[in-house]
């Protein structure tokens, strides 16, 4: 029934594509609470305004939901601030219907405040919309103002904007997802890998890392088995690639043996390849043999260091041994490694960057990614420590739009003062003729790591390529 519809619109246009994994979760919660959940992809659309057009016309719906997963892409060299076409969409669906927008997923969760005022949308959703999005859809039915709906993004007759704290989910509750909403088997096509989570959020210290913002800093794990069934689902669909979303696979190391367990009792560790996000520690042999057993091929660890006064700063508990050891383990399994660096954050020196790299440059890694300048985030402790020094306009260590972007939705980024604007060239010549390091450099575009309109990287696909996009981009190299 036409007042039953939710039209659930992606909106993410970057390059490769990659699959709305919160769509097909959110799709499988509202057919589960009444609802009828229709997609309109703008992915893949050649006329992103006439094929959105055409959705709510078609649809008529009760609400139109877009997805928000990037804020931008996070790199200092390029700065694209991709929340700007994503606001081009969100305005033209407000214009388009009378039904309400509401906006979700973890991009949105960053700032949602300013993001409701920047876009111009009606609600949102902070946090997860599994439950809270089909209760916003009954409280706005019923005719109320959802102040009683965990994670509500609204703006009030006597408050202005409205954000109610989110609650986490119990994800064992949820309903599990076929994974047959979005066109799955066409994002493996053009875009090399699909993704699942097996937890969502994030307790971690680190100081400049969004994601207890926008996941929470409470962790929540789901039932091996149902992510055992999700993998199944994958691979009856054409798909034996698969990148996990989870901030750090190996945390807690329990959860993750267990679901290297599932998989192998499911029968789909043999033909399924994935992938993970790890910490360093905690981190063991144990771990990378039985992630090997399982079908994971390849890892990256976001170290961000190997000078331990960085470390610290950073709020990361291990230290160069710790990435030794990390290392060591996964070539003993037979898993390829990338280790991230991250240079730029406060405390930062020409001499710190030369340590670090020396450091990595041993050990037995395959990539290594060398980030230049650190996203100052909302809500992160690098964001307070910055504006507790002032206004940011006036912050010599700060680059990008520092004028009227005092809420730091677009691209700003610390580099500091020791190190300065030359970063990437520093950075590039300690790295050397090395073909491991990886860096978001302009002036060099055949060992780009900025995975965003990657030439390199989405001919490799178009050809066959599939798997991790750092993995991808070493195999070219032979």
């Amino acid at each position: 029934m036409a007042h039953d519809t939710v039209l659930l619109v992606n909106p993410n246009r970057m390059r490769p594509p990659i699959g709305p994994v919160a769509l097909d979760y959110l799709a499988a919660a509202l057919t589960a609470s009444g609802y009828e959940p229709v997609l309109c992809d703008l992915t893949f659309a050649d006329d992103w305004q006439s094929t959105l057009a055409r959705a709510i016309h078609d649809a008529q719906p009760a609400a139109v939901g877009i997805t928000i997963r990037n804020l931008d892409d996070a790199y200092f060299a390029s700065q694209d601030f991709v929340l700007e076409q994503t606001a081009d969409v969100i305005r033209r669906a407000t214009a388009l219907s009378d039904a309400p927008v509401v906006l979700g997923g973890v991009g949105f969760s960053i700032a949602p405040g300013p993001i409701l005022e920047y876009t111009g949308a009606h609600y949102g959703i902070a946090g997860e919309g599994e439950r809270a999005f089909p209760d916003l859809l009954a409280c706005l039915a019923a005719g109320g103002e959802p102040h009683e709906v965990p994670g509500a993004v609204f703006r009030s007759r006597d408050n202005g904007i409205v954000c109610v704290p989110p609650v986490p989910c119990n994800l064992a509750a949820l309903a599990p997802s076929a994974r047959r909403f979005a066109d799955n088997a066409r994002y493996f096509d053009e875009g090399g890998q699909a993704g699942i989570e097996t937890k969502r959020g994030c307790d971690r210290p680190c100081v400049y890392c969004v994601d207890p913002v926008s996941k929470g800093r409470t962790m929540r794990v789901r039932p091996p088995e149902d992510v055992a069934a999700e993998f199944r689902a994958l691979l009856d669909l054409g798909i034996d690639a698969v990148h996990l979303c989870d901030s750090e696979f190996n945390l807690p190391p329990a959860h993750a043996h267990a679901v290297c367990e599932a998989l192998v009792r499911s029968g789909v560790a043999g033909s399924m390849r994935w992938y993970a996000y790890a910490s360093p520690t905690p981190f063991d042999g144990d771990l990378a043999r039985a992630m090997a057993g399982a079908g994971c091929v390849g890892i990256n660890f976001g170290v961000d260091h190997a000078d331990a006064a960085m470390l610290e700063r950073l709020g990361r508990s291990h230290r160069a041994d710790d990435n030794r050891r990390t290392a060591e383990a996964c070539r003993d399994a037979g898993l390829a490694v990338m280790f991230d660096l991250l240079f730029g954050s406060p405390g930062e020196t020409p001499d710190s960057i030369a340590r670090a790299i020396e450091s990595i440059r041993g050990l037995p890694v395959d990539r290594v990614g060398l980030s230049c300048g650190v996203r100052v985030y909302p809500g992160t402790p690098l964001a307070a420590s910055i504006r507790a020094q002032g206004p940011i306009a006036g912050n010599p260590n700060l680059y990008g739009t520092v004028t009227g972007n005092e809420d730091l939705l677009r691209p700003v980024f610390y580099v500091d003062g020791a190190v300065g604007e030359d970063i990437h060239r520093l950075v590039w010549a300690l790295a050397g003729d090395d073909p491991r390091f990886l860096a978001a450099n302009p002036d060099e575009a055949d060992r780009n790591y900025n995975y965003n309109d990657n030439s390199a990287l989405s001919q490799a696909i178009r050809s066959g390529a599939r798997g991790a996009y750092w993995d991808i981009l070493r195999k070219l190299d032979g």
